[in-house]
């Protein structure tokens, strides 16, 4: 894969995992408090999620995201770390906070599934080229 820069040149991607935008629900736990959010995207070594306060970089977090099965849910639950915050800072009343959190305790079973999960909507979001 690769990205683009804000010229249009086309650089590598940099990222080690593919990654899909997808809305999943998650629970986020830090030293006090459970917190709701949504992912906007997931990958087996992190999210990209949306939440309504703000968690500032370096928290570490227990993780819990739900990810659709093909007959049930399968809840993924890990350690994570906030390594990026949208805004930086903490405002007066964020209406939305977004946080980018790395994985970094997770079984190699749930990246397994995690992986899959991602592979199967990338899958699906392809477009289907038809011939006559």
């Amino acid at each position: 894969m690769s990205a683009m820069t804000q010229r249009g040149a086309r650089v590598p991607e940099r990222r080690r995992a593919p990654r899909v935008n997808s809305r999943l629900p998650v629970i986020l736990t830090d030293a006090a408090r459970d917190i709701i959010a949504y992912t906007r995207n997931i990958s087996a070594l992190g999210a990209y999620c949306t939440l309504r306060r703000f968690i500032a970089p370096m928290t570490k977090l227990q993780v819990r995201v739900e990810i659709p099965g093909r007959s049930t849910p399968t809840q993924i639950v890990c350690r994570g770390v906030v390594v990026r915050t949208d805004p930086p800072t903490a405002t007066r009343r964020p209406s939305r906070c977004h946080v980018a959190i790395f994985f970094n305790e997770l079984t190699d079973g749930d990246r397994v599934r995690l992986a899959r999960y991602v592979q199967q909507q990338l899958h699906l979001a392809k477009p289907r080229v038809t011939t006559r």
